[in-house]
């Protein structure tokens, strides 16, 4: 069967740019200003355990953003497209961002912003061809600016807008909280330093980078619009767009009616379900499909924002067709622009609220805390990595050092090495800022976690799925050393612990740049809008050791 492959996307790419050279351009209306709107819910907002965190419709308020021919207006449907899509592997290569998690540290609605961010995240790797860095765009500045709606749910076409208005920076300049915070500049990019005494040294001084990289959207769209024909004048479906889009251009958002059943009890397979009539409720992603080779069933693939305890990793897998929650019925897509642009001072203005003048941020941090020298955010006085006693060392060598193997030719390694180029692929997890949402010296904890991680992706060829480990339980549990959380740590007694006990993913437990209990909750937990937050037991091959 055809499955998707590097040659095929390159074809449909060179198709797309002849095919609009010689055509004019089709705009759909569009003021190119975005102005919020809040959306409202139904009453029969909640399913089961479920509560509405998605518009029933999504409604590009200034119309679709379409700027050039739609995938499937291009190709015969029905004998151009591959059988099997997944971005999670093409040719070898892992085209898919992490897997997230909504509701932790609480629960938040912000499913209109993680389905769409996933998608575009996702579609960033494609366009830059899985190079370093890998950008994961920040739902929480969308929460925060109520672009589109907040925790208590929003309207997914409304992302694009914005985005394609102002631009959305990635999360090291803001971190997920899970929270409606404001749309300030430092609810868009921040970063934090150690607190000036008679200040309290945690939790610091925060003030908002002025400097940042911000990505905006060349088109957007709605995936069932444009003609319902293809370019040899064969009629569409709605599934045959969302292949034609997913093949050629990357994940889609689409809207689902997620029950009490596939919310609670869906483990893994083709699911399905049926119902008189949808109500969308819920925004993911859909990153591919395919044909059960047993039944000769068609599915999609979807990835959800419930963590990676739930589903196939986070990940599922439903019919095409029909008795699929209404996932064909409202999908939408963004077209990344492949470069981000970067916002200099004077530029700074964010929908109303004027920023403070013009100054070099760097400098203006320094000035606030005498301790904190020039190139670093940290107080040499306390520094965030501590060196223990050398009888609290430990190693745990269970094999022959690489320099000690009987055949090792140091005239063999290379004289360069650089893990964000690895025959052209970036095996390097992603980038991190340890210092937001407020100062936490916790380097100890990110440099061992994200060395763990990166060998882990090494280890296994950058192959889907990425896995991405919580410094923040290390942050909550390590002691050994004189480690004491955001005050700072030993590596060593990192590694340690992390032998002794594991590490989750961070869809387990988030990065909150604080110290909290070292107890099962806050090694893996999930919040429900009617239970509550409660811990999570995440599946033995999920925990790294």
């Amino acid at each position: 069967m055809a499955r998707l492959s590097s040659p095929f996307i390159l074809l449909v790419i060179s198709a797309l740019a002849v095919f609009n050279g010689g055509c004019a351009a089709r705009v759909v209306p569009h003021s190119g200003r975005y102005t919020a709107k809040l959306p409202t819910f139904p009453e029969e907002g909640e399913t089961g355990t479920h509560k509405h965190c998605r518009t029933t419709k999504a409604t590009f308020l200034a119309g679709e953003r379409v700027i050039s021919p739609r995938p499937h207006e291009q190709l015969d449907v029905r004998n151009d497209l591959p059988t099997h899509v997944f971005w999670g592997d093409v040719d070898g290569v892992n085209y898919l961002t992490e897997t997230r998690n909504q509701h932790i540290p609480q629960y938040c609605g912000s499913c209109w912003a993680m389905g769409t961010t996933a998608s575009l995240s996702d579609r960033i790797k494609i366009a830059r061809n899985a190079t370093f860095p890998e950008i994961i765009l920040a739902p929480q500045v969308l929460i925060n600016c109520r672009a589109g709606g907040s925790c208590e749910g929003g309207d997914p076409a409304q992302v694009y807008e914005y985005i394609a208005a102002h631009g959305i920076p990635d999360e090291t300049c803001q971190a997920y909280e899970a929270r409606d915070g404001k749309c300030k500049p430092m609810g868009i990019c921040e970063d934090c330093a150690p607190g000036q005494p008679p200040q309290p040294f945690l939790p610091g001084t925060c003030k908002p980078v002025k400097r940042y990289k911000r990505w905006t959207l060349s088109e957007y769209g709605h995936v069932h619009g444009g003609l319902d024909f293809d370019a040899v004048g064969w009629p569409v479906s709605n599934a045959e767009k969302m292949k034609a889009e997913l093949a050629t251009r990357g994940p889609i958002a689409c809207g689902i009616h997620v029950t009490d059943k596939f919310y609670s009890e869906y483990k893994g397979g083709i699911y399905a379900e049926s119902h008189l009539l949808n109500f969308m409720n819920h925004e993911l992603a859909v990153v591919g499909y395919g044909v059960d080779e047993a039944s000769g069933e068609e599915y999609w693939i979807g990835r959800n924002s419930w963590g990676t305890y739930w589903g196939e990793s986070g990940f599922f897998r439903i019919k095409m067709h029909h008795q699929n929650l209404g996932i064909e019925s409202d999908c939408t897509f963004g077209v990344p622009v492949a470069e981000p642009e970067e916002r200099e001072p004077e530029q700074l203005m964010t929908h109303g609220v004027k920023d403070e003048p013009s100054a070099n941020q760097k400098n203006r941090l320094f000035s606030i805390n005498a301790f904190v020298k020039k190139g670093t955010y940290h107080d040499y006085d306390r520094p965030c990595r501590l060196s223990p006693p050398s009888k609290e060392v430990r190693e745990l060598v269970r094999t022959v050092r690489p320099h000690e193997a009987p055949d090792y030719d140091k005239t063999k390694i290379p004289s360069s090495w650089d893990i964000r180029d690895i025959d052209g692929v970036n095996l390097a997890t992603i980038n991190r800022n340890q210092h937001i949402p407020q100062y936490c010296g916790s380097c100890w904890a990110h440099g061992t976690t994200s060395s763990m991680a990166d060998r882990i992706n090494l280890m296994r060829g950058g192959k889907f799925p990425e896995i991405d480990l919580a410094p923040q339980v290390l942050v909550d549990c390590v002691s050994g050393g004189g480690t004491d959380g955001c005050n700072g740590g030993d590596p060593t007694s990192a590694h340690v612990w992390i032998a002794a006990n594991g590490v989750p993913e961070e869809t387990c437990q988030n990065y909150q740049a604080k110290k909290n209990e070292c107890d099962d909750f806050h090694f893996c937990e999930d919040c429900d809008p009617v239970k509550g937050c409660f811990a999570k037991t995440p599946p033995a091959n999920r925990v790294y050791r």
